[in-house]
Parts: C-alpha cells; sequence; structure tokens
C-alpha cells in the first residue's frame, strides 16, 4: 500500500512560525507607531508631573476715602526648574542667564542672609539673641551641625539631649560667615574646578556636547591628547588616577587662568549658590520652579523668552508683587511684609517657608488671615527641559480682602511731613536757653475722631519705605544696615560728636562686641514712636490734674496760688522753678493752664493727696486712657487693631515696684564694686548677678536674696529683721559660691554690709517710695507717668468729648475682592468717665487760654480762623541729660473746633525742648483735615504740605 504523503513537514511548521512571528512584531509595531504613537510620545516626553502654585493677591489697603494706600502689580519672574537636563547644563544656562540680568540692569534674587566682600551675616532682627538663633537655624538647615555631631558625638545613636544640642549650637556659632561660605562652595559644587570637573563627568554620556561645551566655556581647541584624557578619566575608576588625570585637564583647559579676581569670583560663586540654596530649601520635593529674579522689565522677559530653548530649566511667569504708591506715607500703620522663612508654625497653616511672604507688623501683620487670599495653582506636567506641556487640573487663586482704614491719607501727609520740617528746623536751632534740639531725629503724631474714636492719622518718624521689602530681589546691605545694623559710630560722625562722646553714647558690649545704643540716642526707622514710645507727659498732664481736682471737690475753677516760680508743701519740701522767670503771680485754673503753672498744679497734687491719698490721681487718669489698675492680669489697650505699648501712670503699687527694681540695681552695683557710701568704706565684693558659670544652688541663693531684697524695699521691714535677713543671705552665698573661697570674710565685715544695705534699701529706696513728692510730680507731669501718643490722644478726645472714651480703631471696614463690606466697625464706648459738664467746660476755658494771645502756643496758632485749645508739655529725659547731648521731650495736645471738638490731636518730639516748638505739627493736620472749610474762606495754609497735598 501507498503512504500518505505528510503535509506538515518540518519546513511548513518553521515557516508558520515565522509569519506568527512577524505577524506579531508588525501587530507591536502598528499599536506602537500608530494607534498609542501619542501615548508613547506623550510619556517620552514628560519628565514629571507637578503642581505649579498660582499665587493670590493681597488684598489692598486704602485710606478712609477708598486711596489706595497698599496694592498689587503683575510682576515678570524669572524661574528655574530642577531637571536632569537642566541641571547638566546648570552653569552654562546661569552664565547667559545672568549676563542677559545684567545687561539690563535687572536684579537677581537675592534673599540669602550669608553676604560677601565682606563676608557677614545680614538676619533681619534687631537683638542679638535673634540674631543668634536665626543663624543657628541657617546653618542647621543647611547640614554644618552634622559635622560637628560627628566630632563630638560620634556614638550617639538617640535623640541627643537639650546640653548635646546647645553645645553643637554653641560650636555652630563659632563658625564665620567665611567659613560657611567655604562650606557651601563645596557643598553645591560651584568652585572653578567643581564646575570643571560636573562638565566632563558628561564626557561618557555626550562627547560631542562636552567638547562643544569645553570649547565654549574655557575658549580653548580640544585637541585629540585631549579627547585621549577625557577618555582615560571616564574609564578609570582609580581614584588616584582619576585626580591626576583630572588635573592635567584642568592645565590643559587653562581652567586656572579663565578665573575671575577674587572678589568677582566670589560674586560669581555666590550667585550660583543663590540659585541651588533656592532648590535645596525647597518645602516641597520634586519638580517646583524657584526664582532667580523678580520684576523684572518687559523687554528683559521678551529676550529671555527669545532664549529659552538655550537655557534648560529656565521659564518667565507672572506674580502679584506688594507694592505702596506713596512710599514711607503711613508706614508706622501700614507695616510691611517679609518672606516667612524658616518657622514651623507658619508651615502649619499652609505657607511655602521658602517662596511665601507674610504681614509683619501694622495692618499688613494683624490682618494677615484676611489680606492674604487663598493661593492658587496647576497641575501640570513637565518636560526633560523642566517648562509645562500640558495642564492636567487647576485650582484658581482667590484675592484676599481689602482693608478700608479711618487714616486720611491727606492728615496723615501733613503729619508725616510737618514733623519732619519741624524736627530739621529744631536741629538747625540747637542749644538756646534751657534746651539743645541738636538731636530731634524722633517724633510722633496722632489725630483722632473725638465722637468715634476713628484714628485719623498716626504718625512716626522717621518712617520707612514698604516697598524695601516687598521687593522680593531682597534688601541692600545699605538698606538692611539702615533698618537692622546701624554703624552707630558713622551715625555719631554724621551728627559732628566728639570721638569722647560717641564712646559714651555708644560703647561695645562685651557680650557681642558691638555697638549699642546706651541712652537711645540714634532714631530707629522701624519702631513705631506713636504706639510704642512711652514718655512723660509733662505739662500735658496738667488737665488730668484738673479733672481730679474738679471733680474730687479740692479745687474749684475760681481757686487761686501763687505762682512765684516756689512750690512749698509746709511740711519739708520745697522746689523752686525757673521755666516762668519770677513766676506767674495770681493764677487760677485758666491762667494756670495758659501759663503752664507748675506750683499751682503742684498745689492740686497736694490737696489732691491729703484730702484723697496717693491713688486719687490714678483713679481718675484710668477713666480716661492713661494707665490701668495694675493689680489686674489683663492686658490692657487702646483697642487699636495694631501692636502697642500701654504706659501707666503715677500709683502706689507700681511706685513701689519701680523702686524695687531700680534699688536693687543700686544695692548690686555697689555690693559688687565692694565701696560702700554709708557703714563702711570697703569690703569684700559680693556679686549678686546671674552669672554663666553658678551652679544651681548659688543660682538659687541669688533669687531668693534679690527677692528679699526688693520685698523690703517695697514694704519696709524692722532694723534688726532686715540686718538679720540681709546677713543669713550673705552667708548662705559666701558658703556656697567658690568665688568666695580663701576670702575669710569676718562676721563683722558681713554684719557692715548687711548696715550698708539697710541703709540703701530701707532709709533710701523704701523712704523715697513713700514720699510726698512723687505726687507733685506726678500732678505736673513728671516722674514715673509715661504713656505712648496714643494714649494722649485718646485722653484728650475723652476730655472733650465730655468723658466717653472709645475704643480706638484703624479699621473702618473690611471688603470682600468684589469691593463688597465684610464688616463695618462700629463705634464703642469703652468707658463713661462720669465727669460733670462744668468740668470739661473749665478745662476747655483753660486750653483755650494756651492757643490764644498769651498762652504758651500763642503764637503758633495766630491768624487760624478755626478756634482750637490745647496744652504744652516738657518733660525732662533725665538730670543729666546735657551730657549725653540730649534735650527734654517737646509735648502738645489740642482739640478744634473749640465749641464742637471733631478732631483730637497729641504730637511728641524727642528732644524737642518745648511743645511750643512742635505745635505746627498739630496746625498742619487741622489745615488738611478742615481744608474743606478752610477753602471756602479763602484761607491759606501755613504749611506747604496742606497747599500742596501729596500727589
Amino acid at each position: 500500500m501507498k503512504k500518505k504523503k505528510k503535509i506538515f513537514n518540518r519546513y511548513i511548521s518553521l515557516l508558520i512560525i515565522m509569519i506568527l512571528i512577524f505577524t506579531a512584531i508588525i501587530s507591536r509595531l502598528t499599536i506602537l507607531q500608530v494607534v498609542k504613537a501619542d501615548e508613547y510620545k506623550d510619556k517620552a516626553n514628560t519628565k514629571a508631573i507637578t503642581e505649579v502654585p498660582e499665587f493670590a493677591p493681597r488684598g489692598q489697603i486704602l485710606d478712609n476715602t477708598g486711596e489706595v494706600l497698599a496694592t498689587n502689580k503683575q510682576s515678570y519672574n524669572v524661574t528655574f526648574t530642577e531637571t536632569e537636563d537642566s541641571l547638566n547644563s546648570f552653569y552654562d544656562t546661569m552664565d547667559g542667564l545672568f549676563k542677559i540680568l545684567d545687561d539690563n540692569k535687572a536684579i537677581q534674587k537675592d534673599d540669602l542672609q550669608l553676604k560677601v566682600n565682606p563676608f557677614s551675616f545680614q538676619f533681619a532682627a534687631s537683638d542679638e539673641d535673634t540674631k543668634k538663633s536665626l543663624e543657628i537655624r541657617f546653618k542647621r538647615d543647611r547640614g554644618l551641625n552634622e559635622g560637628i555631631q560627628s566630632k563630638l558625638f560620634p556614638k550617639a545613636k538617640d535623640k541627643l539631649t537639650d546640653d548635646q544640642e546647645d553645645e553643637i549650637n554653641n560650636k555652630l556659632l563659632e563658625i564665620t560667615p567665611e567659613q560657611t561660605f567655604n562650606y557651601l562652595v563645596d557643598f553645591y559644587k560651584v568652585s572653578p574646578e567643581e564646575i570643571f570637573q560636573s562638565i566632563i563627568d558628561q564626557y561618557g554620556k555626550s562627547p560631542e556636547d562636552t567638547i562643544t561645551r569645553l570649547q565654549e566655556r574655557y575658549k580653548i581647541t580640544v585637541d585629540d591628547s585631549t579627547k585621549v584624557l577625557l577618555d582615560q578619566y571616564i574609564k578609570t575608576s582609580k581614584k588616584q588616577i582619576k585626580d591626576d588625570l583630572l588635573k592635567q585637564l584642568i592645565e590643559k583647559c587653562n581652567v586656572e587662568k579663565n578665573k575671575l579676581s577674587p572678589e568677582k569670583q566670589v560674586e560669581l560663586e555666590r550667585r550660583y549658590i543663590l540659585v541651588k540654596d533656592a532648590l535645596k530649601m525647597q518645602s516641597f520635593s520634586g519638580y517646583k520652579p524657584v526664582v532667580i529674579a523678580s520684576n523684572i522689565s518687559k523687554e528683559t522677559a521678551d529676550i529671555i523668552y527669545q532664549k529659552l530653548n538655550d537655557f534648560s530649566g529656565v521659564d518667565i511667569s507672572m506674580q502679584p508683587m506688594r507694592t505702596y504708591p506713596y512710599g514711607q506715607l503711613g508706614s508706622a500703620v501700614l507695616g510691611y511684609i517679609s518672606k516667612v522663612g524658616s518657622d514651623s508654625k507658619y508651615e502649619e497653616k499652609g505657607y511655602d517657608v521658602n517662596t511665601d511672604y507674610i504681614g509683619v507688623q501694622g495692618i499688613e501683620g494683624a490682618f494677615e488671615d484676611r489680606l492674604r487670599g487663598s493661593k492658587g495653582g496647576s497641575i501640570v506636567k513637565l518636560n526633560r527641559y523642566g517648562r509645562v506641556i500640558e495642564e492636567l487640573g487647576r485650582r484658581e487663586p482667590y484675592p484676599g480682602q481689602s482693608i478700608q482704614l479711618t487714616i486720611d491719607k491727606n492728615v496723615q501727609y501733613a503729619a508725616e511731613t510737618a514733623l519732619d520740617k519741624v524736627m530739621a528746623d529744631l536741629q538747625k536751632r540747637g542749644r538756646q536757653k534751657d534746651v539743645n534740639t541738636v538731636n530731634a531725629t524722633r517724633g510722633a503724631a496722632v489725630a483722632i475722631d473725638v465722637n468715634t474714636g476713628a484714628v485719623l492719622a498716626l504718625a512716626s518718624r522717621p518712617g520707612f519705605n514698604p516697598n524695601d521689602f516687598s521687593n522680593p530681589s531682597g534688601l541692600t546691605t545699605d538698606t538692611f544696615k539702615k533698618y537692622f545694623d546701624p554703624d552707630y559710630a558713622e551715625y555719631g560722625k554724621s551728627r559732628g560728636l566728639p570721638s569722647s562722646l560717641i564712646e559714651k553714647l555708644f560703647p561695645v558690649s562685651v557680650k557681642t562686641q558691638k555697638r549699642y545704643d546706651r541712652f537711645d540716642f540714634a532714631p530707629k526707622p522701624l519702631y513705631n514712636y506713636a504706639t510704642y514710645s512711652l514718655v512723660p507727659p509733662g505739662s500735658t498732664f496738667k488737665p488730668m490734674t484738673a479733672v481730679a481736682g474738679l471733680e474730687s471737690g479740692v479745687v474749684t475753677p475760681g481757686d487761686t496760688v501763687n505762682d512765684h516760680s516756689i512750690f512749698d508743701d509746709g511740711k519739708g519740701y520745697k522746689q523752686t522753678f525757673y521755666d516762668n522767670g519770677s513766676g506767674s503771680g495770681i493764677v487760677n485754673l485758666t491762667k494756670a493752664l495758659e501759663k503752664s503753672s507748675n506750683p499751682y498744679f503742684m498745689t492740686v497734687g497736694q490737696k489732691l493727696r491729703e484730702a484723697k491719698g496717693d491713688d486719687i490721681l490714678a483713679n481718675y487718669a484710668w477713666k480716661f486712657g492713661l494707665g490701668e489698675k495694675p493689680q489686674s492680669n489683663a492686658k490692657y489697650s487702646t483697642g487699636i487693631e495694631i501692636g502697642e505699648n500701654f504706659g501707666q501712670v503715677f500709683n502706689t503699687y507700681s511706685i513701689k515696684n519701680n523702686y524695687a527694681e531700680n534699688y536693687l540695681l543700686v544695692t548690686m552695683e555697689e555690693l559688687k564694686s565692694g565701696k560702700g557710701q554709708y557703714k563702711i568704706a570697703s569690703f569684700t565684693p559680693i556679686d549678686l548677678y546671674d552669672n554663666d558659670g553658678d551652679i544651681q544652688k548659688v543660682k538659687d541663693i541669688k533669687t531668693d536674696f534679690k527677692n528679699q531684697i526688693k520685698e523690703f524695699i517695697r514694704n519696709g521691714g524692722k532694723d534688726n529683721d532686715v540686718i538679720k535677713s540681709y546677713s543669713d543671705y550673705l552667708n548662705k552665698l559666701i558658703a556656697a559660691d567658690p568665688i568666695y573661697k580663701g576670702k575669710n570674710i569676718s562676721k563683722d565685715e558681713i554684719s557692715a554690709v548687711a548696715n550698708e544695705m539697710l541703709m540703701i534699701t530701707i532709709y533710701d529706696g523704701n523712704f523715697q517710695s513713700k514720699a510726698p513728692f512723687n505726687m507733685y510730680n506726678a500732678a505736673i507731669g513728671q516722674g514715673m507717668s509715661n504713656f505712648t501718643p496714643l494714649q494722649l490722644a485718646n485722653y484728650v478726645s475723652t476730655l472733650v468729648n465730655g468723658g466717653n472714651r472709645y475704643k480706638l480703631h484703624l479699621v473702618d471696614k473690611i471688603l470682600d475682592a468684589n469691593g463688597n463690606v465684610v464688616q463695618q466697625i462700629k463705634p464703642e464706648v469703652v468707658e463713661n468717665a462720669g465727669i460733670k459738664q462744668s468740668t470739661v467746660d473749665a478745662i476747655k476755658q483753660g486750653m483755650s487760654a494756651v492757643t490764644g494771645e498769651d498762652g504758651t502756643a500763642a503764637g503758633v496758632f495766630n491768624g487760624f480762623p478755626i478756634k482750637t485749645a490745647g496744652k504744652t508739655g516738657s518733660a525732662t529725659y533725665s538730670k543729666t541729660q546735657d551730657e549725653i547731648d540730649r534735650t527734654s521731650y517737646g509735648v502738645y495736645i489740642g482739640f478744634a473746633p473749640y465749641d464742637k471738638p471733631r478732631i483730637a490731636v497729641a504730637v511728641i518730639v524727642f528732644d524737642g525742648g518745648h511743645g511750643g516748638f512742635i505745635a505746627p505739627v498739630a496746625r498742619a493736620m487741622y489745615e488738611a483735615y478742615f481744608k474743606t472749610e478752610l477753602d471756602a474762606q479763602g484761607y491759606t495754609p501755613q504749611n506747604d504740605v496742606v497747599s500742596k497735598p501729596i500727589q
């Protein structure tokens, strides 16, 4: 039988298999190149998916008419995104970008606190402890603590103890700015040698590109021998050989010869560090852009746009930038914004501590939560160059709410410019008779609506320009020094002070080795003198004394005193005044206010003390917002929305504490000097100061000893009890503190020292705290009473409106992004002083006489068509003020119109001499406030600042 031929032999099977394989390949290629071509192309191009933030505009700040005082403008920013490609060409990209920025006078963003040429740290803080804390944080954020920890505690695995952390922090503070910079140069690999190495390390991946970069960057011809060295460098893994080859390549490519001058090289390295440090400090991981330059011009942005293909990772973005159209105007009210910095509490609130800004001081700080808005952003795809190729999702930003103030822009401008003019005139005036106003460099002025408590103007001079802080390029070195690190020696020279006085005013601190302002001589632009400066009110307090006297019934408006420049209480206290020459003769309340009679008001003070006790004056002053009851734990305020100090009026509780603190220091100084004044001429010095080397037992003894001293000064004690207590503490301290070992201090010496302390604390300190002159001085605005200009304006307002003390406020309303009212602030009476209208009328009449024909401010208000009233004041800075070129504060308070008061004012100039000298500031504010009425009368303002208001 014939065999059947096999249909499927091995050749056919192989053919079928090959057909199937080729079919599968073709199918797969079709899917890859046709069906899913776009998908795979997208994957090839996409290097990251990230969120790009979009900043929300801060809400505006407006004056009471809607004029914009703080707003935003769109800023062109240059950004850099970190990708593998952008990092490979980082230095070439930066060099090209820096050239464009420099050629177009655009400034690279610079908020790195480490500066060069000379090397220094610049932390935005005034006190040394805060600066040290910021320096430690700066160094820890960049890893400098790790090397120290590995050396000090190499075996530490768990969390370090607080003492160990303190030891590391102390070592961190020993690292100089220059050493820190050199560390960052190595850390970020930005030295010429590191840059060169980073380029040739790419040779194995892209030989042609590497050779091109070497030729362009180092202006060399890469010959065959160079290529051989490059090949060997890439292929070898032995460190010694690799280092030798690197040295040969560095020499062959003229790397050393291409270096800039040392100063320029350091500046260039720092520019690289600015970018790399910003990338490192990003609060979120991933491909998030950092800003290289902000607020560049559109022309510069266009040039960079055209070069984007050459600048891997670089892009242009838009961001709202805070701007203040009127510069310094209202800076004390507005505050400023600043980078958040390393502060975890803001991270918890959703801030990016490396890019976001936050309000500091003023309205910007107080209403940060309302002004900031809600940040938006986009989820995007980035290509290999770090640029957006697709937006996947978006969250729209929402602007912050706007704050409309009670401030009148024109009254504010009048206050500031008039203060500047008055102070300049006083500086030129120099010494005249009893005052030397050469240092009249600081002042404040406040205006209040007497019927609502709305603040119409709040000026502090010198001011600052908040635009300096909102500029993302950062503060210049000169501006930083002006605000945070003034050169006091140079300031003294600029004021023409002799070197001996400079040394006295601005001594070098043993602790910091830097000069400090010992006597508060130099002006401080960021300090709000209107809300923080506590100064004696001088004679402007006399209307308050009159209120207490009239309301208590110890005097009537018609009661008279013979003012012959002498006050004698008939009980052993006598004081002679020369400010009124031979005196004003017989004066009643009106005349006493007109002539500012010290004997009259001291007499009222004596009558108040004898009839009602030492606290009666304070009880009335507290009703007017001049201090508050000190025993309460409440934090007192005028109601103002921004930060303030709150002064205090003379009262028995506070005066005892003041004397206790002051005489404790007197006691400690004498004990440390070893030289007595009363019972012993010299003795073994005793140190009650807290020292770093004190053991805990010594610290405890010193604390208890000092508390006991203050208790005796406050409340007195029997001589024997006091001496025994002091002797016991001295014995305990001498036995516990090793510094007295071998001193052989006898019992007699200890007893003599205890007796010496008795004389200081009981017979001087305690006696002085109870003496009647405290009340007499308080009655004329001297002594311990200290208030802010804001409190003084509030007290005048309360007086002339009949006794209603309003809660002061700077904010009139809060608006949403569309201008709709979210919250309207309504006037609020905090307390009614309960004074009689006859009291108000009598005091108003006397204050009217001050600005009348013969008053102490008569010349200033001559010719002003609206009747005003006020009170001048002069308050002593210190008994030794002439020795340090200081003089009395000039103080003025007032109101207008006289019949139906609408505005109350307070003005203070440090070293202003007399209230009459500074009263022109009040007139300027009146002229601005009443401008419409005055224009209708054809009145020509005396002050140019009012006739030519701010534009």
